[in-house]
């Protein structure tokens, strides 16, 4: 089966062999890497474990505890912890709460807690080495942020940096992203007619130039209004400029409500309180 990730093992003890997860499409495996004392330069590995999952694993899908041998595995709906990587593959499930589905996970530096992003809301779990034990934090189990969080990284002690977005449809709703201006010169395209440029779009356009060897086709673009019909302006293009290209004025403004489509959430778990940062 196709390899899609690789993730080594924390340090834990010096003269320990190091371990190295392989992330597959449904299922992961732990190999244990050390140099032979009979040969030089010869490297053994020697699977240690592996875990298959009913789900697809996300891009993501693996994370190491920063102190010790202990990995989560994460799915759109499930995330698990395997505590014996070296012996076998004995875990224990997080218990995620309501319907929505997992976009990614991190450790904090300190090691003692586990936190799930969960569509806007991050899922925090406190790990019991001694009792092999994941369960949800009493105070803040779960916390919502307020946006769709696309990626997570833990910082320093018990401290996680957060990265959220707009879901695409608002997005979209908001001339967000890869919006433009265009000056209309027919009664066909309104005045300033916020238009967004979609990667699909485009690079069917590059294809189908390429492929033709000629400028590119008539079209439409999708804006806040409804569709926008190029044909007038890729009409008068051809006439002034011979370039395929087409030079589009970028907006100054990312959104024309002034809502912002993303932020950096800065989170910090405390023993009695939960405090965040934008």
């Amino acid at each position: 089966e196709h390899v899609f990730g690789l993730y080594w093992g924390p340090l834990c003890c010096t003269g320990s062999p190091a371990l190295l997860a392989v992330q597959h499409k449904k299922h992961v495996t732990v190999w244990q890497l050390q140099l032979s004392s009979l040969e030089h330069n010869k490297l053994l590995c020697t699977q240690t474990c592996e875990m298959s999952e009913p789900f697809p694993l996300l891009s993501q899908g693996c994370v190491w505890h920063p102190r010790m041998d202990i990995l989560a595995i994460l799915t759109k709906r499930d995330a698990s912890v395997l505590f014996s990587v070296r012996v076998d593959n004995r875990r224990v499930k997080a218990d995620i709460k309501g319907s929505g589905l997992i976009h990614c996970a991190c450790w904090t530096k300190d090691g003692t807690r586990l936190v799930v992003a969960v569509g806007s809301s991050l899922h925090s779990y406190i790990w019991n080495d001694i009792q092999k034990s994941l369960t949800a934090c009493t105070f803040c189990p779960i916390f919502d942020v307020g946006g769709y969080i696309c990626a997570i990284e833990s910082i320093e002690g018990s401290q996680i940096a957060v990265a959220t977005e707009l879901p695409l449809d608002k997005i979209c709703g908001l001339n967000a992203g890869m919006a433009f201006d265009i000056s209309a010169e027919t009664d066909s395209l309104p005045p300033q007619s916020p238009v967004i440029l979609g990667n699909d779009f485009s690079s069917e356009c590059r294809r189908r130039s390429v492929d033709s060897e000629s400028l590119l086709p008539s079209g439409y673009l999708s804006s806040a209004g409804g569709p926008v019909d190029l044909t007038h302006i890729l009409a008068k293009h051809r006439r002034s400029d011979p370039s395929p290209l087409i030079h589009l004025r970028h907006r100054d403004h990312l959104t024309g409500s002034g809502q912002d489509s993303s932020h950096l959430i800065l989170v910090r778990y405390e023993r009695k309180v939960t405090t965040t940062r934008k």
